[in-house]
């Protein structure tokens, strides 16, 4: 990420991207196996003080802007794609349960303000759960997919819906945080891609949740911190998706480069990076990637810049973020494919980086992040069309 203004804690937030990388990278195919993080990697990511990066200051984060986030999370990401996955989650999952729960339910989560937090938070955004309202806070049950990290986590911060009051009425969400310990984990994460990220499905039922646990969601106001706190649910997350598929599809790239000197191609016997045809292609998606990447330090630092005057977002904001995660997205599938492809028949194996790097970043094109709905969204605010009510990109000033 480049041209923008950086953090002074960037060089030691990478050094520790390095440290933890090349711990995730020797244990990433026993990550796989084991369809979730070994506790290798999830002790080196605990240690490397990386779980705090977005987390505010008074709690011992760093609360770093969304560029530096999404750099760090590209760089995870290219050294190993189910620790950056997981460290994204969790990382943006804990900026969330330090900004907007009350004092009494943040404190109990992040109490060691005087260093950085090695607590990992896992949990699925989507309300597949209900809560019901009692005296001192709501009793919630249900059954949420895609717990990225939660066999490791220590809490899980989801989200649920409230019935409402008066027949006619649509229902309230919000989102709540509760030990690990408390929730059933599912045997679920079969799957084909992002296999080390274990995120099994995960249940409740009739569990007592306090109030100093909850907040609305998705407009709850800041409690604490910086203007990072008052981007919108979908602005305050897409550092995290951008960065994971640009990492994933460099270290697509970084591998089928290392390779194409040395791949003899069967005819006509020459390595496969003599052939002009491969060149042309390695030639056009690294350019390709690079110009996602542009878009995306564009994007995210034109936000950036809008919050930190004291601006709303406007539409055209809006247009940018959600096509930046569709578009990212897309572009690094089809960087990962061009690499999968040009590895040849080595490629399938379980041992190659670029199979691995081809099935992740297509998994992630899979996430309801990255929707094809971005692109409508667009066209109808070039048509000059009215636009239906979406509560992930209203400003947190109008939380109730």
């Amino acid at each position: 990420m480049d041209d923008h203004p950086r953090s002074p804690t960037r060089l030691s937030l990478l050094a520790a991207v390095d440290r933890v990388g090349a711990i995730a990278a020797q244990h990433a195919h026993a990550s796989e196996e084991a369809r979730t993080l070994v506790p290798e990697v999830v002790a080196a990511l605990r240690e490397s003080g990386l779980l705090a990066i977005a987390i505010p200051r008074e709690f011992g984060g760093m609360e770093c802007d969304p560029l530096l986030q999404a750099e760090v999370f590209e760089a995870m990401a290219r050294a190993d794609t189910s620790a950056g996955w997981c460290l994204m989650i969790s990382a943006l999952s804990a900026a969330m349960a330090a900004a907007y729960l009350p004092d009494e339910g943040a404190r109990a989560i992040f109490p060691s303000p005087a260093m950085p937090s090695s607590v990992c938070v896992a949990g699925f955004r989507v309300p597949t759960g209900t809560a019901r309202q009692v005296a001192g806070g709501y009793r919630v049950e249900g059954r949420w997919p895609f717990g990225s990290g939660i066999r490791h986590a220590d809490w899980i911060f989801t989200a649920a819906l409230v019935p409402a009051e008066r027949e006619g009425d649509p229902p309230r969400m919000i989102d709540v945080a509760i030990p690990a310990a408390d929730v059933h984990i599912e045997d679920t994460w079969h799957v084909a891609g992002l296999r080390g990220s274990g995120s099994e499905h995960y249940r409740l039922k009739d569990a007592f949740v306090p109030d100093a646990f909850t907040c609305p969601a998705p407009t709850a106001p800041p409690r604490r911190g910086g203007p990072l706190y008052r981007l919108p649910m979908l602005a305050l997350v897409a550092p995290g998706h951008a960065g994971f598929v640009l990492g994933a599809a460099q270290r697509a790239l970084d591998e089928i480069t290392a390779v194409a000197p040395h791949r003899i191609k069967a005819w006509p016997q020459t390595p496969l990076g003599a052939h002009p045809a491969f060149q042309m292609d390695l030639g056009r998606a690294a350019v390709k990637l690079r110009a996602a990447r542009a878009y995306t330090v564009d994007v995210l630092g034109s936000t950036w810049d809008r919050i930190c005057s004291g601006e709303n977002l406007s539409q055209a904001d809006w247009v940018a973020i959600r096509t930046l995660t569709t578009y990212t997205t897309e572009i690094a599938a089809e960087v990962g494919t061009f690499a999968y492809h040009a590895g040849g028949a080595s490629a399938l194996y379980a041992t190659s980086p670029l199979q691995r790097c081809f099935r992740d970043l297509h998994a992630a094109t899979q996430h309801i992040a990255a929707t094809d709905d971005a692109y409508e969204f667009a066209g109808r605010h070039l048509l000059g069309m009215p636009e239906p009510f979406q509560p992930m990109i209203l400003p947190r000033d109008h939380a109730p």
